[in-house]
């Protein structure tokens, strides 16, 4: 197992059976874009800088739901888009809730 910053997702798609990817702590942002991956059922993108507003939460879904078909699993956990009650006053379980 290899950890590395990824600054391009450009080399997963020679990984076309890939089930599960990992690219937690990284500096990914809502441009995200994965090549197709018709296998991946499970992906986290944990403590990365993911910010959901309106629009930019639809693309993003948009978009995995295209090039991820297969997608059981999305874990945004210590991204912006992920509220924590815990980390930021200001956010309550009604937030995480809504996140769900």
């Amino acid at each position: 197992v290899a950890f590395v910053v990824c600054r391009s997702l450009e080399g997963l798609k020679t990984f076309s059976y890939l089930e599960e990817l990992i690219l937690d702590n990284n500096l990914l942002g809502n441009d995200l874009l994965l090549p197709r991956l018709p296998h991946l059922h499970t992906l986290t993108l944990n403590k990365n800088q993911i910010s959901f507003q309106r629009n930019t939460c639809k693309i993003l879904l948009d978009h995995l739901a295209e090039v991820v078909p297969s997608l059981q699993y999305l874990s945004l956990l210590g991204n912006i888009a992920c509220p924590n009650e815990l980390v930021c006053e200001e956010k309550d379980e009604d937030d995480y809730q809504r996140y769900r």
